[in-house]
């Protein structure tokens, strides 16, 4: 049930983001944001959200082939997406593609966007506190709370990265194009979200609230491209 909820939330997230931002807009970002507060709640007080954190670590953990090919994988996609990784590569597309369009907007929308995920990403980590369960700390016992796990920064910075990104390269493209970039957004963002439940780092509530806060950035990101691109075309 968590797992489809997860897949659910990314798809919805993907969704807003590539479809038509007209009226609709205020009440996505606010779902999204209140959604985020009952997660960002429930971690901090051990509320219902976190029932199924330690059974998903076990189920993985249990599931595991140790397999050397995907243990190596999953250590080299977590190098990828470490926040700073994250930050070197949004300054790289952002000067990308400021010189594919021939203007200073894409860059600095996407500098922009991952930047204030990255902010409320580093803010958030130290006003939600998690103490571990017994039963958790069993589970993966290398959580502690000096840690603040909540929410996953490679999902939040690979997530808002990636959706900016692709929200910059499908403005005034076709439906179908944007509808390709955001499965691509989808499957990038489900890979990296799943190697840090594999490695252990990071609880199910904590990759869902990365993906949701990355994805509130990303829309209002997508808006402010949307109000400068009228403003003056490139």
């Amino acid at each position: 049930m968590v797992t489809a909820l997860t897949v659910s939330a990314v798809f919805v997230c993907a969704g807003a983001l590539f479809s038509d931002l007209r009226g609709g807009t205020a009440l996505v970002v606010a779902g999204l944001l209140m959604a985020f507060m009952g997660l960002a709640i429930g971690v901090h007080t051990h509320g219902w959200v976190t029932a199924y954190d330690a059974p998903t670590a076990s189920w993985i953990d249990a599931g595991r082939h140790r397999s050397h090919r995907l243990d190596v994988g999953s250590w080299m996609i977590a190098r990828i997406g470490d926040p700073a990784v994250m930050a070197a590569a949004g300054l790289v597309s952002g000067a990308l593609l400021s010189w594919r369009a021939r203007s200073a907007i894409p860059g600095a929308i996407v500098i922009t966007t991952v930047a204030a995920a990255a902010l409320a990403k580093t803010t958030i980590n130290a006003v939600v506190d998690r103490p571990g369960t017994h039963a958790e700390l069993r589970v993966l016992p290398l959580m502690r709370t000096e840690h603040h796990p909540f929410p996953s920064g490679h999902v939040t910075g690979t997530a808002a990265l990636l959706g900016i990104v692709a929200v910059c390269i499908g403005a005034g493209r076709s439906r179908t194009v944007r509808a390709l970039l955001a499965g691509l957004v989808v499957a990038g963002v489900l890979i990296v979200a799943f190697t840090r439940l594999y490695l252990g780092a990071h609880w199910l509530t904590d990759v869902v609230g990365g993906a949701l806060l990355a994805a509130v950035f990303v829309i209002l990101g997508a808006v402010a491209l949307g109000v400068l691109r009228a403003i003056r075309p490139w």
